[in-house]
């Protein structure tokens, strides 16, 4: 399933698939050299480089796939509603499928990236980088080259969320999971975000206790 964007379609969900695939298989050695080609290629290796450039990447490399992060944010959610006396939301709501899916996985694109900015973690050569091992992937580069240039502002991503859930637990976990060492700006980008998407701050626990659990 492709996801229109701008001028063309990409497959979002395969995207990130990919990215979190390889952060999980290449760990430390992948944030030795951007260029290094695995799984979905060196232009996917190098996004996966950029958000595992962090010394704390224990939490990244577990949420190895789109299905694993929605089951992290499905069990911290399901955790803070156990004693609330309200609606639950299925399991179902986390690993959406069709254009839903495509939508989460690139607001979760997006959130990473801007989780990754907010710190000064994406240089001028891990861009360069991207540009180089764009390969036949000019359409992924593109996006991403967008996306570096301009990253997504806090506003902006809770726009894309909406009033939905399920996307806001795992769009916090996402950039939870980049700002790993939670430098100063991480955190206070960290609790803008969860305040633009309304998060309660026992919700904001439980999902941080997930990644201790991961």
């Amino acid at each position: 399933m492709y996801l229109f964007s701008g001028d063309f379609f990409m497959d979002f969900s395969q995207l990130l698939n990919q990215v979190l695939g390889a952060a999980q298989k290449g760990g430390k050695a992948v944030a030795d050299s951007p260029l290094n080609s695995f799984g979905g290629g060196a232009l996917t290796g190098a996004l996966a480089s950029m958000l595992l450039k962090k010394k704390n990447t224990k939490k990244l490399v577990k949420a190895g796939s789109v299905a694993a992060l929605g089951f992290l944010a499905y069990k911290g959610y399901q955790n803070w509603k156990q004693n609330r006396q309200q609606d639950e939301l299925p399991q179902s709501a986390f690993q959406p499928a069709g254009l839903i899916g495509e939508n989460h996985s690139r607001v979760i694109l997006q959130t990473m990236i801007a989780a990754a900015a907010s710190d000064g973690l994406i240089d001028d050569a891990e861009r360069a980088a991207i540009e180089r091992e764009s390969g036949s992937d000019a359409e992924t580069a593109t996006w991403l080259q967008a996306e570096y240039a301009q990253p997504a502002s806090i506003k902006q991503i809770a726009a894309s969320v909406g009033s939905d859930e399920a996307l806001a637990a795992e769009t916090y976990l996402a950039a939870r999971l980049v700002c790993a060492d939670l430098s100063r700006k991480e955190i206070v980008f960290l609790s803008r975000l969860s305040q633009a998407l309304n998060l309660d701050d026992q919700l904001v626990e439980s999902l941080e206790k997930q990644l201790e659990l991961a």
